[in-house]
């Protein structure tokens, strides 16, 4: 189990579930000593300073900065995802960055639960833009940005032993769903998770909303809520994915409530290959109205 640092110095175990974390890549410490300003585009500065490879420390500028242990990994050689929870906050919140020191611009996701009274654990992300202030000073103006340059592809993720295909259905949503050999492989494994799939596939497509963001090219975000999750289940996460195309690997974050009700905040990472999804992609949406 990992352990959190908080404010006081103490250590404590928050009892989060791990997941698909054993399966990410090495955690990447090239930061530790390093202190950037992130001048958001919501008008407020922050500090974010990578005191070792545990701890970073992270506030709005000119104020008084919090601890927090974290999770570093790399998409490419110069763009970091940053991920850590923010100890104490109630309701529970988590804090993820892109760093895209190339172009000195950074993409953050705040995300929270407990907003949605009649689904408590649903997460709600923030998503938002802004710079890097440069060692002269200077901002650069450009910022990442929403895009549909993914509708339309499918990629079979393999993490680990798991492996999901993500269909990009809309700028607005996807659709997850196996592979053929995948769902025959269940089918002599695991005949009741296929049976269930195998009817969802059917007379349902199973989709959730989500955000596409453009890093530069061949590097994309994609952020996934599970709303229909929460709303069958009571339980659900948001999951944030920093995929690097060019090389065809992911790495993210996995925040909320899993199926049995335990909270989780975990990176993780995959490797990835298009898929054909034609037959899914034709088919019309049994969620949204495009």
């Amino acid at each position: 189990m990992r352990k959190n640092r908080i404010n006081s110095g103490e250590i404590v175990s928050p009892g989060t579930f791990e997941g698909m974390s054993q399966y990410r890549p090495p955690l990447c410490f090239e930061l530790v000593g390093r202190t950037l300003e992130l001048v958001m585009d919501t008008g407020y500065d922050y500090e974010l300073t990578f005191c070792d490879r545990k701890a970073l420390r992270y506030g709005e500028k000119g104020k008084e900065a919090s601890e927090y242990a974290y999770d570093c990994l790399k998409a490419d050689d110069d763009t970091y995802f940053v991920n850590f929870e923010v100890t104490g906050a109630k309701p529970r919140a988590g804090m993820s960055f892109v760093l895209d020191m190339e172009q000195s611009l950074v993409t953050a996701n705040y995300c929270t639960v407990g907003q949605n009274p009649r689904w408590p654990r649903m997460c709600k992300p923030y998503i938002t833009f802004g710079a890097i202030r440069r060692e002269d000073g200077t901002l650069n103006e450009l910022r990442h940005g929403y895009t549909d340059e993914m509708v339309g592809k499918a990629i079979h993720w393999q993490y680990g032993n798991l492996e999901v295909v993500h269909v990009y259905a809309s700028e607005r949503y996807y659709r997850l769903t196996q592979t053929r050999e995948g769902m025959e492989k269940l089918k002599t494994e695991k005949p009741d998770v296929y049976e269930r799939l195998s009817k969802r596939n059917v007379e349902t497509i199973y989709e959730e909303p989500c955000h596409m963001i453009k890093i530069k090219d061949g590097i994309y975000v994609f952020e996934a809520n599970e709303e229909m999750a929460n709303r069958e289940r009571g339980s659900g996460n948001d999951l944030f994915f920093l995929m690097n195309l060019n090389r065809m690997h992911d790495v993210g974050r996995s925040f909320g409530y899993n199926a049995e009700g335990l909270p989780e905040n975990y990176t993780y990472g995959a490797f990835g290959e298009y898929y054909d999804a034609s037959e899914l992609l034709a088919r019309e949406s049994t969620e949204f109205i495009r």
